[in-house]
């Protein structure tokens, strides 16, 4: 694992005049005595399997990462070290890439089998990817994209989409200092001689954050993941009418939906809306859709009960309450509706876009939620969430606006597979309104909601975005320092990024700085003090270094260390001298 540590950061050099902080190890004692040692206990042991699998993303053809190794541990707090032997890491033989936009509708991806680890409680996951930026693996290599003639991939990691001319585009995943791994936090169990069978689930609506580049769109992630207990899941089954659904044949039209989404919703832990536990597409051709796993009970053993929002572009949204997962997809599912559903064409749609950058931090994210009238079924409403929107972290607007539909909701109660009962409901937001909420990638709670209304005139509208605040018991950090590229001649553009777990929280210009170096400081960063220290409140570094005109991607010079800010709500003197060759 320390091999693969190693090469994976030899992207660029850096030198950093700060303490970086390191793993330390705990002596040892000893004790005398004439009688023999005990036999150490046999340890027990359980087994681990992990699959992937992905929510939908209803823009992406292909969303290509390629996976080396999974670490585990018992602590949620514990930061990643290659060398501390209390993570137990497993490697796989060859890194393996995967298509995370074809694991949908149930479909899972037996990535790591047969893990032998300790029995315990583990509550921290990491999966590690090999970057975009490094040599292309053997696996990378072996699978060719949907260019004429198909070539193999250009990146480890790696989007390929279409815009809405039907134009192929690729380009590279930029996925944040990702030798610290993706993060997946929760509470598992291994038991002696059994086997846990977990799923970890990507989302690429969630996940995929686009941003600007070089004046074109390139893609970073917001690797926000959920795992699921296979023994522990039911399946929700479906189908839209696909004669009403666009094919993918042609363009998309007003006479037609596209673009499905399915999401199985919640109520949040305090009540105040619901959220997308699980999504899943709705295939084109064929209408059919398969929400796979889902949780069967919550957390203290309660069946669970979900209220399914079906979306699209040119439709209304059909909202279904009251459905109990069961089954698999393939042995007793449970069935929204034996006939299809027929959502109603509504080519009334309108974007929103930011009128201004997010804040205090510019990475984040944005969610569009309507809420039902009161009625004799619903008789205390809270939002659903319909669509989510992630920030560019560059600029703290949308990359693209969002697109609302000026509809009314389908709303219906579950009714055991048997034919549904539509009322058609305007929101409490009112036709085509709905409630903004924002927030940032790390300890910031969700802002209150902002109205958000159709134009009266025209099909455009922006918003001021609401302002997320720092949860209880968080403090405003920064840090702060000087920083000089040597040899830079050939980049015009810099960005220096502090990023979590694989995902970018704050970036700073350092553009001015390339040739002559500059003093930089950046704000609002979660942190802690010495009396209530955060424990994830530590960020890792890169730069982003391209030149203008070029096209091409940006080099990634990754800095060894991290900013500390777990006791501390300031850090000075965090001076980088980088060599960019």
């Amino acid at each position: 694992m320390d091999q693969f540590i190693r090469k994976a950061s030899l992207v660029g050099s850096v030198t950093l005049a700060m303490a970086v902080i390191a793993g330390c190890g705990g002596g040892g004692g000893g004790s005398s005595g004439s009688s023999a040692p005990a036999p150490a206990p046999v340890a027990q042991k359980g087994t681990l399997n992990v699959a992937i699998t992905d929510g939908p993303g209803d823009t992406y053809n292909h969303v290509w990462v390629t996976i080396s190794a999974i670490s585990l541990h018992t602590s949620p707090d514990e930061i990643w070290n290659p060398d501390d032997a209390t993570w137990q890491t497993t490697q796989l033989p060859a890194p393996v890439t995967v298509d995370l936009a074809s694991l949908n509708n149930g479909t899972l991806a037996n990535l790591f089998q047969n893990i032998v680890l300790p029995v315990g409680t583990y509550r921290q996951i990491r999966l590690f990817f090999v970057g975009a930026n490094q040599d292309l693996s053997s696996s990378a290599q072996s699978i060719k994209d949907n260019e004429t003639p198909p070539a193999p991939l250009q990146w480890n990691d790696q989007v390929e989409y279409q815009d809405s001319s039907g134009t192929l585009h690729e380009a590279p995943l930029e996925i944040a200092y990702p030798t610290q791994g993706v993060q997946l936090l929760g509470s598992f169990a291994v038991t002696q001689d059994s086997t846990l069978n977990l799923a970890v689930d990507f989302d690429l609506e969630k996940i995929i954050v686009p941003f600007e580049h070089d004046g074109g769109e390139a893609f970073t992630m917001r690797p926000n993941l959920a795992y699921f207990d296979l023994n522990q899941s039911g399946a929700i089954t479906g189908q839209v009418d696909p004669t009403r659904i666009c094919q993918p044949s042609v363009l998309p039209s007003s006479t037609c939906a596209y673009n499905l989404i399915v999401h199985a919703e919640l109520l949040s832990a305090d009540g105040s809306r619901h959220w997308a536990a699980r999504s899943t597409s709705v295939d084109p051709v064929t209408g059919q859709f398969v929400l796979y796993p889902v949780d069967l009970k919550d957390p203290n053993g309660n069946p669970l009960s979900y209220d399914l929002v079906v979306r699209g572009r040119n439709m209304e949204t059909l909202l279904v309450t009251g459905i109990a997962p069961a089954g698999t997809p393939t042995s007793s599912p449970t069935v929204v509706q034996t006939a299809p559903l027929e959502p109603t064409i509504s080519a009334t749609e309108y974007t929103a876009q930011l009128a201004s950058p997010l804040q205090p931090l510019t990475s984040g994210f944005s969610l569009y939620q309507e809420t039902l009238p009161v009625s004799s079924q619903v008789a205390h409403p809270v939002p659903y969430e319909i669509r989510w929107g992630n920030t560019d972290p560059f600029s703290g607007i949308l990359f693209q606006p969002m697109p609302l539909e000026n509809a009314n909701i389908l709303l219906a109660p579950y009714n055991g597979g048997d034919t549904l009962s539509f009322t058609s409901v305007i929101p409490q937001e009112g036709l085509g309104g709905y409630n903004v909420a924002d927030n940032e990638n790390a300890y910031y709670t969700l802002s209150n909601n902002l109205l958000v209304q159709a134009p009266t005139s025209g099909s455009s509208t922006t918003f001021t975005p609401p302002i997320p605040t720092l949860d209880a018991g968080i403090q405003r950090g920064s840090v702060s320092g000087n920083i000089a590229v040597a040899n830079a001649a050939q980049y015009d553009h810099g960005t220096l990024v502090l990023s979590r777990f694989a995902t970018i929280v704050t970036a700073v210009d350092i553009s001015a700085d390339l040739a002559s170096g500059g003093a930089f400081s950046i704000g609002n960063l979660p942190a802690g003090d010495p009396t209530t220290p955060v424990p994830g409140a530590y960020y890792y570094g890169y730069l982003r270094l391209w030149k203008a005109g070029t096209g091409l991607p940006a080099k990634i010079v990754t800095i060894p260390g991290f900013v500390d800010l777990r006791k501390t709500a300031s850090v000075t003197g965090f001076n980088v001298t980088v060599s960019a060759n």
